[in-house]
């Protein structure tokens, strides 16, 4: 007798339940998706014990006819793909007829639909029906999941706490209804409300409405397009800062989705303004041709593949940097007032932004701020607060009116605090800055424009340098000595292992320029295969930014005080050092007086 058998029906949905259905969220996530297939505008999820007990999706979609009631349950049933065609052009969340029959494998199952013209009541266990008849006669679709995993005893096991699977299943309803604005979404576990979206098809609100208005106030707007790709969305600005990547969320066609690649470019268009182990709060909405995008990867849909990702990886990286640089992202260095209106949930916070938020004669009190005024603000697209602290600078000077009301304010030095931190004041706040974090930003920008500027200009040395490395290293630095030599080195081979620099750049800081090159020759023999001149130029940059700053506890008198400023304040980006440290921290005269209780 043969050793090879042929699995029953039974046995291979449980199996293939596992590829679908790890846990709870799971089977929220897919009965979700379902509901917005079929055109739901609103879609409630009840949960008993954050869904143990019971998993309960409610919506107002288009429903089932009786027949299809009973077919979508078979493994590979689908109203959304009729051919291998439709497989390129995939409009839907769903597409492969797997979750319902994966869902019902392993659990006890009701479902009641109306598309109205006939009302259907399915119960089905294990994958058996076990009763069908008239249902409630409601428009859509409700659909209750019972006892889940009751027949995989090993699945069950390995379910996390209550609190655990609750907090995933929020993160996927927040992420959904973040890719589907106009789409109201409420969560219920224990009969308490866990989260709530108006379906207001405003994504701006919809963030306001999960992360809240100190977040949202922080938000950029972003837009652009390219041949192959059109994204928008919201970044966040430096003041918001998460120690974990589960809020950059990304949308792709609507579809929540994962992407390694893509999930980096938004991280390394914040390089050198966010400290390395800091992440950004990102929604950004991806809209593309269906055919150069392949979904059909993994059962729950969310891994993704792009045949141009170049093409969209530059999209991103160059909108979000250009937005980044051009937005104000001074930290405040105070917790911003709370305000509660009647009009809002209490469990909703209302921050009072001093620039945002001006006590004149449109608010009395700060009590009459009210979620109208809240839900009316729009974060400015691309702001900035470049100030000219010099008269003779060419560059014309940008005004954030919302922080600078007149012309001719400007920031003055007041003096030096524990021999690091420099006060500075315009009319209306306080500055402190970081001397050594504010000098590694004007040095990090001064060498990188030198380092991709196309000019060279170079300096003979009094006394010529040799520079000896390990065999690995002299190879290294010698297949890339062409790069050397474009940056205004003249450098030979000096014997075994070792270089003769007789010139450098005439950038390099005077005093220092051993060290410096010593630092460029050390970065360049860190390229083992191909070069890559944008890396080195970053990495250049900020090596010699940090070892040529003034360091903390140096006392600097008044003029290289107000230099200091000068140059900071002309910088690109100068609110944080290249590490992602901040330079600067404001403290608004209103915040210092409620402080000092001056004010209420």
């Amino acid at each position: 007798m043969g050793k090879i058998n042929v699995m029953n029906d039974n046995l291979i949905n449980k199996i293939a339940a596992g590829e679908v259905v790890e846990r709870i969220a799971n089977v929220v996530k897919e009965l979700v998706e379902n509901s917005i297939d079929a055109e739901s505008k609103n879609i409630k999820i009840e949960l008993i014990e954050s869904g143990t007990k019971l998993i309960k999706v409610i919506d107002d979609g288009i429903g089932m006819s009786r027949e299809d009631a009973r077919i979508c349950f078979y493994r590979h049933a689908t109203s959304k793909i009729k051919n291998e065609n439709d497989l390129y052009f995939i409009n839907t969340l769903g597409f492969r007829g797997e979750a319902l029959a994966a869902i019902a494998a392993v659990s006890n199952t009701t479902l009641d639909t109306y598309d109205g013209k006939e009302s259907t009541l399915i119960n089905i266990k294990a994958g058996k029906i076990l009763s069908e008849k008239i249902g409630s006669m409601r428009k859509g679709t409700i659909i209750e999941v019972k006892e889940l995993f009751y027949n995989t005893p090993a699945r069950l096991k390995f379910l996390k706490s209550l609190n655990t699977e609750l907090s995933n299943t929020t993160a996927f309803i927040e992420k959904i209804a973040l890719s589907h604005p106009g789409v109201s979404f409420t969560l219920i576990n224990d009969e308490k409300v866990v989260l709530k979206t108006s379906g207001s098809n405003d994504l701006y609100k919809v963030i306001h409405e999960i992360f809240g208005l100190n977040t949202t106030k922080n938000m950029i707007k972003i837009n652009a397009e390219n041949y192959d790709y059109v994204i928008s969305g919201y970044i966040s600005n430096l003041n918001i800062q998460k120690s974990n990547r589960n809020n950059m969320i990304t949308l792709v066609n609507g579809r929540v989705v994962t992407n390694p690649t893509v999930n980096k470019t938004i991280k390394d268009a914040y390089h050198t303004v966010l400290a390395e182990n800091k992440f950004p709060i990102v929604v950004i909405s991806i809209e593309t041709d269906p055919t150069i995008i392949d979904v059909n990867i993994h059962p729950t849909k969310q891994d993704i593949k792009f045949s141009k990702l170049e093409s969209l990886t530059d999209l991103l990286f160059n909108t979000i940097k250009s937005a980044l640089n051009q937005s104000n992202n001074t930290f405040k260095g105070y917790i911003e007032t709370s305000y509660r209106s009647n009009n809002i949930n209490e469990n909703t916070n209302i921050v009072n932004d001093y620039n945002e938020y001006t006590l004149n004669d449109k608010f009395n009190s700060v009590d009459e701020v009210v979620e109208d005024e809240i839900n009316t603000f729009e974060p400015k697209k691309y702001e900035s607060i470049r100030l000219n602290l010099d008269s003779d600078n060419e560059e014309e000077v940008v005004y954030n009116e919302d922080e600078i009301k007149k012309e001719d304010v400007f920031i003055k030095p007041v003096g030096l605090a524990l021999g690091t931190y420099l006060i500075a004041q315009d009319e209306d706040i306080m500055y402190m800055i970081d001397i050594h974090a504010a000098n590694e930003r004007i040095n990090y920008e001064k060498y990188m424009r030198e380092l991709q500027s196309d000019k060279v200009y170079t300096t003979d040395m009094l006394f010529p340098i040799q520079l000896e490395y390990s065999k690995n290293e002299y190879m290294n630095i010698k297949d890339n000595l062409d790069e050397i030599r474009k940056l205004g080195f003249e450098v030979d081979e000096f014997g075994d292992n070792t270089f003769r620099v007789t010139a450098h750049p005439s950038w390099l800081k005077e005093g220092y320029e051993e060290e410096s090159t010593k630092r460029i020759f050390e970065l360049m023999g860190e390229f083992k295969n191909k070069f890559d001149r944008i890396k080195f130029n970053e990495k250049a940059a900020i090596r010699l930014a940090c070892k040529m700053s003034v360091k903390a506890n140096t006392n600097i008198g008044p003029l290289e005080e107000e230099e200091l400023l000068n140059r900071l304040f002309k910088c690109e980006f100068p609110y944080t050092c290249p590490h992602g440290r901040p330079t600067i921290i404001k403290y608004p005269k209103y915040e210092l007086e409620k402080l000092f209780k001056r004010v209420n």
